[in-house]
Parts: C-alpha cells; structure tokens; sequence
C-alpha cells in the first residue's frame, strides 16, 4: 500500500512540474507574440518570422544537446515533415499579420477554435466518427465566434480573416501531428517548424527588409529566445504529464493577452470578446475531453 501511495504521489508531483512547465511555455509565447505586436508597427512580417525564428534556433539547438544530441534524431516521414515546416511557416504569416491589425485576446479568440476545425476537418480528411457530443460541442463553439466578432455589428476586416487561415492552417497541421507524432523525434518536429518559419518567410524579408535599430534588435532576439525556451519547455511538459493535462494550458495564454493589451496597448477589456472567447475554449475543452475518452475506449466502441 506504501509503495502505490509513493508511486500515485510521484506521479502527481510530475504531473504538477508538467502543469507548470506548460504554464510557463504558454507564458513565454505569449510575451513573444506581445513583442512581434510591438514590432509589426516599423517591421514586415516576413522580417519579424525570419529574424526570430533565427533567434529560437539558439535555445532549441541547445535543448537538442541536453537530450542527447542530433545522433537519436533520424526523420521517417520526410514529405510529412516537409509539410508541416511549410504549414507552420504558411499560418505563422497570417497569424503575425492579425497581431498587427487586432488586439492580442481577439486574435487569440479565433485561434482557440482550432480543437473546433480539427473535428470538423477528421471527417472528411482522416475517416472519423464524430458523436453527437463533439458536434453539440462544434456547434457551440461556433456560437461562441459569432458572439466574439459580431457579424452586422462589428466591421470585420482582413485581421480576422488572417486569424481565421491561421487557425484552419494549425487545425491541419494538428491532423498531421496526429499521424507523424509518434514516429518522429520531438526535436525532428520542432527544427520542421522553424525551417518551415523561415524558408517560407525568406523571400518576403528579402524584399522588405529594414535595418533593425539596437533597441529593436533586443526586442528580435528577446522573442526569438522566448519561443525557443518556450519549446523547450512544451516538450518537458508531455514528458512529465499526460497530453490531456498540458493540451489545455495554452488557454492561459489569453489571460496574458489581456494583461498585455490593457498595458502595453491601451485596450479596453470588451466584455463580449472575453464572453465569446469562455464559450470557444469550454467547447475547445469539451472536445479534448471527449477525444481523451474517445481514445481510451477506442478497441470497443466509435464515435465520440
């Protein structure tokens, strides 16, 4: 009896360093994205993607090294891979761009709906079920959109509309995920994404490039870093806690969006954004919920 309550109290206390871990990745993505907000006002989005994916390179080549080095880490689905850098690369454009023209917690609203587009997209694209419980759960989150932007009332412009392509551009790289995840090395999956960042962004910095003041160069390489420990910190959090534990943490990242936008931006806290964005992510974390219970009955039944 001794030993079960060692290794149940073991196992809570890595699930708590895992909580934290999440907690404090989800943090530093967000303070990144606070400062590419900042720096959208003088810079391209293609400068700002190139010159900080450059700079995450440096932790996360680090974090590389504290596990064991580039010897374990041999690619099996190449094309897969390939694709996922370019998705990555491809979304980080339109996400950076609705940093620019919305509020941080408004852009975060429509991303939050890609555990929503994942479902709906597994149906068409991998074969699945989904049950009346995960559609109920869609259809809920799409009420809660349309309470954020307020079609009719609020003018919508090419802000959302990034932030939307965006999030459909994560909900297909998070079906990708669910078919190389297990095969490929973490490390494999997080240099895809930065290669993708650049080789996709590179051109357009080319064309618009605009030398960096010593100020701003701060400010590039402060967020570049973020999002490498950020990273890094993400892949020791599904070391130390289940998946359905950490998936859910990156919701705190609106949290730090309002704190950010209230003092960094002068924006007000709109009641009906912070209303509309509970209702997508209770349906984000319905759907997690649902898939968690999904994937423990899968051998017996369908449907979810």
């Amino acid at each position: 009896m001794t030993a079960v309550m060692d290794l149940r109290q073991g196992e809570a206390e890595r699930s708590l360093l895992g909580l934290a871990a999440a907690l404090t990745g989800n943090f530093m993505f967000a303070s990144s994205d606070a400062i590419v907000k900042v720096l959208s006002a003088h810079y391209s989005v293609f400068q700002l993607i190139v010159t900080q994916a450059s700079f995450a390179l440096i932790p996360i080549f680090g974090m590389i090294l504290y596990e064991g080095g580039f010897a374990g880490m041999r690619v099996k689905n190449p094309k897969l891979i390939l694709l996922r850098g370019l998705l990555a690369g491809t979304g980080t454009i339109f996400g950076f761009f609705s940093f620019s023209q919305l509020p941080l917690a408004e852009t975060y609203s429509i991303f939050f709906c890609t555990p929503i587009l994942v479902t709906i997209l597994s149906v068409p694209i991998l074969g699945e079920k989904v049950g009346i419980h995960r559609w109920a759960a869609v259809l809920v989150g799409l009420v809660g959109i349309i309470v954020m932007v307020r079609p009719g009332f609020v003018s919508l412009h090419l802000g959302h509309a990034a932030a939307m392509v965006s999030a459909i551009t994560g909900a297909f790289t998070v079906l990708l995920m669910r078919r190389i995840a297990r095969e490929e090395h973490p490390a494999v999956m997080v240099i895809a994404v930065v290669t993708g960042l650049i080789t996709v962004s590179l051109p357009g910095m080319i064309w618009t490039f605009r030398m960096p003041t010593l100020h701003d160069l701060t400010l590039f390489a402060t967020g570049g870093m973020l999002i490498g420990v950020g990273q890094f910190l993400i892949v020791r959090s599904l070391k130390l806690a289940p998946a359905s534990v950490v998936a859910p943490m990156q919701y705190s990242m609106m949290i730090w969006a309002l704190s950010y936008g209230y003092l960094l931006f002068g924006t007000s806290i709109d009641p009906l954004v912070v209303t509309g964005a509970a209702i997508v992510v209770a349906s984000g974390l319905y759907i997690m919920q649902r898939e968690r219970l999904r994937s423990r009955r899968a051998p017996q039944f369908s449907g979810g």
